[in-house]
């Protein structure tokens, strides 16, 4: 049925080709390779000799889960302006590396108001301090009046009080422009910009998402069933695409979510082998660990009654 197919349409392009030759050479093909198989005969598969083994294993269910990061913020504004400055999408920073810029000519300019402030605090605290020297002076000679002492002495110390609050008044100017700079609080991956260059940013809005891709972990929400079989440094095999790899509970919250009865597992990756947002699935034990023999997946045979497994 075959090579009449071939034979109609290699006839319909090339009419003016015999049909009855073109017929008998495929079957002299077909012939021919049937007569190199038979000679031949099939490759033999490879064989592989493995141990069965008794090692400690328990049931698991697969759970899905994600590679997040310990270390994800969003850094929001601490003065209110206008953005003068953002960080680009992508940029890695240092811990304590400038972000973003708020505008901060105004502040700039409230902190040498409080300077000058402050030096006429100083100016009028040393004229004081020189009125009371000349004031003690004539006092020896009794002709200085003991209230207009009393009373330089009260302008003095109140004077040194007015010089305490022009100081705090400076620093605080002083903060208001260092907060006008938005810095990292740790090193990471600029991952998102809420607001951008020009923008106006209120004190606490959200400037930009900042996120550490080297400090990464596995959560995964598991049943309450399980929180018996899991502890603290219990080791799960994690997969992904393919890959395996161990990873070692950090810390496990044994309170259950009310509407999926799920708890929250926290797991240390050894390495670095996925991204953050990575899909993952965990194999979780439903059971305590029993002796088993084990042997290769492959050496298994599956079929629909009992399982066998091939030996010499």
């Amino acid at each position: 049925m075959q090579a009449c197919t071939l034979v109609d349409s290699v006839s319909e392009s090339v009419k003016p080709i015999n049909k009855g030759l073109i017929i008998a050479t495929v079957l002299l093909s077909m012939l021919a390779m049937a007569d190199v198989l038979a000679k031949d005969g099939p490759r033999a598969a490879p064989v592989v000799v493995g141990d069965v083994s008794e090692r400690m294993m328990a049931p698991t269910v697969m759970v899905a889960g994600s590679v997040v990061s310990r270390l994800d913020a969003a850094v929001a504004a601490e003065m209110m302006g206008r953005l003068v400055w953002v960080a680009e999408v992508g940029d890695r920073f240092e811990q304590g590396a400038k972000l973003a810029q708020i505008d901060d000519t105004q502040r700039k300019l409230e902190v040498e108001e409080s300077r000058a402030g402050l030096a006429q605090v100083k100016a009028r605290l040393t004229f004081f301090e020189k009125e009371l020297t000349r004031l003690r002076s004539l006092a020896k000679q009794n002709n200085a009046a003991r209230t207009l002492l009393e009373q330089t002495e009260s302008d003095r110390d109140v004077a040194r009080a007015d010089l305490s609050a022009a100081r705090v008044r400076v620093k605080l100017a002083q903060d208001r422009v260092a907060r006008s700079v938005l810095r990292a609080p740790f090193s990471g991956t600029v991952a998102q910009r809420l607001l951008q260059q020009g923008e106006w940013a209120e004190s606490g809005t959200e400037v930009m998402r900042l996120v550490n891709t080297d400090l990464v972990e596995v959560r995964a929400m598991v049943p309450l069933s399980t929180l018996k079989f899991v502890e603290k440094g219990t080791q799960l095999q994690v997969q992904a695409d393919g890959d395996v790899h161990r990873a070692t509970v950090r810390s496990l919250v044994p309170v259950g979510d009310l509407q999926s009865r799920l708890m929250d597992l926290r797991l240390d990756l050894d390495g670095n082998p996925w991204p953050a947002g990575q899909g993952v699935k965990v194999a979780v034990p439903t059971a305590q660990a029993v002796k088993a023999l084990t042997v290769h997946r492959d050496a298994i045979v599956l079929r629909r009654m009992p399982r066998a497994v091939l030996s010499e």
